[in-house]
């Protein structure tokens, strides 16, 4: 009976990305790559049956990720003039073209943002909750990529 309900619904697992053909052989260029968002990247690519290649020349695309900044700042302040409260902010820019440098994704800047108390009584405990909301930004960066990759496979 749930299945029905949630089959009518129109509620379905949200299964591989339909990435455009254009990047079935796909290069990524970044500044570092061995960041943790080019390794998420270069997982979820090749889970949706993109293959990697090390050579520029014999891609049929090149992401290239051209910028990817972290930024945290403070919030508000305790009456001792302590941070009580700070804005993670995580942004990615990215583009992708064909072999013949055509354009298959315009340059696209993705923003993300999450805040958080922090407690000087729980240091360790603040420390790797902010780890924690940065390796989720990550993920999340790199499914608004893919969602932004799928969206253009659509318009063609």
């Amino acid at each position: 009976m749930l299945v029905l309900l949630m089959t009518s619904c129109g509620f379905h697992l949200r299964g591989a990305y339909q990435l455009p053909e254009s990047m079935a052989k796909t290069y990524i260029q970044a500044g570092n790559q061995n960041s943790d968002l080019i390794r998420s990247l270069k997982r979820s690519l090749k889970v949706n049956n993109i293959l990697l290649i090390e050579d520029k020349t014999q891609a049929s695309a090149i992401l290239t990720i051209s910028s990817e900044m972290r930024n945290k700042r403070i919030l508000s302040v305790d009456s001792r003039g302590r941070a009580r409260e700070y804005e993670l902010s995580y942004k990615v820019s990215f583009d992708v073209q064909d072999k013949s440098s055509n354009f298959i994704v315009t340059r696209q800047s993705l923003k993300l943002e999450r805040e958080f108390l922090f407690d000087t009584e729980d240091i360790l405990g603040k420390g790797r909750e902010e780890s924690t909301l940065i390796k989720d930004m990550q993920q999340d960066m790199v499914r608004l990529i893919l969602l932004r990759l799928q969206s253009v496979s659509h318009e063609r």
